[in-house]
C-alpha cells in the first residue's frame, strides 16, 4: 500500500526529527549545569556498537544513525559554547 508506506515513512522522519532536537537540547542542559556534553557522544558510541554492523537503515528507523546523531551533537556542542 503507497499511502500506508508513504505515511509510515512521514511518522518516521518526525520521530528522526525530534530524537536530532532532543540530542540538542540535551546539549544546552548538559552545559548549563556543568556537565561535559562529548558525554553524549559516548553514549552514541555505544548505541551504535550494540546496533553491531545489522542495525536497520536509517530511513526505516525511527531513531537517526548514531554517526549523524554523533555529527549533529558536535555541531551542537560548537555551537552552545560560541564556537
Amino acid at each position: 500500500n503507497i499511502v500506508g508506506a508513504i505515511g509510515q515513512n512521514t511518522l518516521l522522519k518526525n520521530g528522526r526529527g525530534d530524537e536530532l532536537e532532543s540530542d540538542d537540547l540535551g546539549v544546552l542542559f548538559m552545559i548549563r549545569s556543568g556537565y561535559p556534553p562529548e558525554q553524549m557522544i559516548e553514549v552514541m558510541e555505544i548505541l551504535k556498537a550494540a546496533a553491531g554492523p545489522n542495525r536497520v537503515p536509517e530511513f526505516q528507523s525511527t531513531h537517526p544513525d548514531p554517526d549523524n546523531r554523533i555529527a549533529r551533537i558536535r555541531e551542537s556542542i560548537e555551537n552552545y559554547r560560541g564556537g
